[in-house]
């Protein structure tokens, strides 16, 4: 049951109104679902059992995302041998080959980070099976067990997550990021440091020593074997370079681009857990829903609101949607979620969402941001200002704290 006081938190920068239900007179609820990424449906909540999915589904699933990427590739290689096209269209159509691919191989990525969590199917001898050969190996990606070290046990626990032990934080402080940092240099890294030879090379190289060196022989002989395969067969085509360009670039370089977007935007990167708040609720502190969008102007009339109504428009097809395909996948939007309930799937987990916003919870009330700028600027704030509790959910559990102790005061 819904609860005044697990209302939804937003920041400073925020839009101070309820953005999604703005959408509501919208026909075709289920595409300003996935753009947006938040569900407008209040059901009643489910179990993460319940969300599961069939075999079947995620087979569909990873055929629908083998499907892009190889006509993706077909399309692409045929456009750069293609004669009598101009470059410009050459150029757009490698582009939306690229996008697709990136989209698609994240995505795959994602699907495994859930397969990996049990949050795909049930039978996890079947789910380990596919995840290695359909979603880890074509696309040079982690290993089951050491992906389950590295992200399930020390990137998800309430005692590392956003600390020094955290393995994605590292990142962050790889990168130049640290509590404490100028203001210009935190906006000069964000813009240039995805860029940097070297941060490109250690994405890399990490993903060569993850499938050729640290595994074990049982993972690093069939990924041996599948790159050894594809090399040559690519080359044997005549398509080498062409599939080069159009696979393992946006593979192995745009997806860092990708992945970038959404990391620095993920958590409260260098927070420290405060003593006099719940572990719980400064575990939600630290995530919050990223959604995609702006309050809709409304249905009025006039010119002025024409403009305005162009302006969304305008903003829809420029900024959210290439965001959503390029960097915010799948389950992205709503990874907050994720953290509270890692075994929901992410075919439900907006739903899923949705359905527990407002209600009470152990991690304290949810909290959102609308457009990549006020996430940037809440981790500028923690970083460069000082300000450590952006959505005041720290303030909410010691305020929540004090009414329950009030009883107890009053008795002595």
């Amino acid at each position: 049951m819904q609860d005044a006081r697990f209302l939804t938190k937003r920041s400073s920068y925020g839009y101070q109104c309820d953005v999604r239900a703005t959408y509501a007179h919208l026909p075709f609820q289920a595409f300003w679902t996935w753009l947006t990424g938040k569900d407008i449906c209040r059901l009643e909540p489910r179990r993460p059992f319940d969300t599961l999915l069939s075999e079947r589904q995620l087979w569909l699933q990873l055929t629908w995302s083998w499907f892009l990427i190889i006509i993706s590739v077909v399309v692409g290689v045929a456009d750069w041998d293609a004669r009598g096209i101009s470059w410009a269209a050459k150029a757009v159509v490698t582009v939306l080959c690229w996008l697709l691919i990136v989209n698609r191989t994240r995505g795959l990525l994602h699907t495994f980070h859930y397969t990996n969590h049990g949050a795909s199917i049930s039978n996890m001898a079947r789910a380990r099976w596919m995840g290695k050969y359909f979603m880890s190996i074509p696309i040079m990606h982690t290993s089951w067990d050491r992906y389950h070290r590295i992200h399930a046990q020390d990137h998800h626990s309430t005692a590392t997550l956003c600390s020094s032990a955290d393995p994605d934080e590292v990142f962050m402080s790889e990168n130049g990021f640290r509590l404490g940092m100028p203001e210009r240099e935190f906006w000069t890294r964000l813009v240039l440091a995805p860029f940097h030879p070297l941060a490109i090379w250690r994405h890399i190289s990490f993903r060569l020593k993850e499938n050729f060196l640290t595994c074990g022989w049982r993972e690093i002989l069939p990924r041996a074997l599948f790159w050894t395969a594809f090399i040559v067969v690519a080359y044997a085509s005549g398509y080498g370079l062409e599939i080069a360009i159009i696979y393992l670039f946006p593979l192995f370089i745009l997806t860092q681009l990708s992945s970038w977007l959404q990391h620095t935007t993920e958590h409260l990167w260098f927070s420290e857990p405060p003593g006099d708040v719940s572990t719980f609720v400064y575990y939600g502190s630290v995530t919050w829903g990223r959604f995609l969008g702006r309050p809709h102007p409304g249905q009025q009339t006039g010119f002025a609101h024409r403009v305005r109504l162009a302006r969304w428009w305008a903003s829809v097809i420029v900024l959210d949607l290439p965001i959503r395909l390029f960097a915010f996948m799948q389950d992205l939007p709503s990874h907050d979620y994720h953290h509270r309930s890692p075994r929901v799937n992410f075919w439900s987990i907006a739903r899923e969402r949705a359905a527990n916003e407002g209600r009470p919870s152990k991690f304290g009330p949810m909290a959102e941001t609308w457009g990549l700028p006020e996430s940037w600027m809440i981790i500028r704030d923690h970083l460069c200002r000082g300000r450590h509790d952006p959505f005041l959910l720290l303030a909410w559990d010691r305020a929540e704290n004090a009414r329950r102790d009030l009883p107890a005061l009053a008795a002595d």
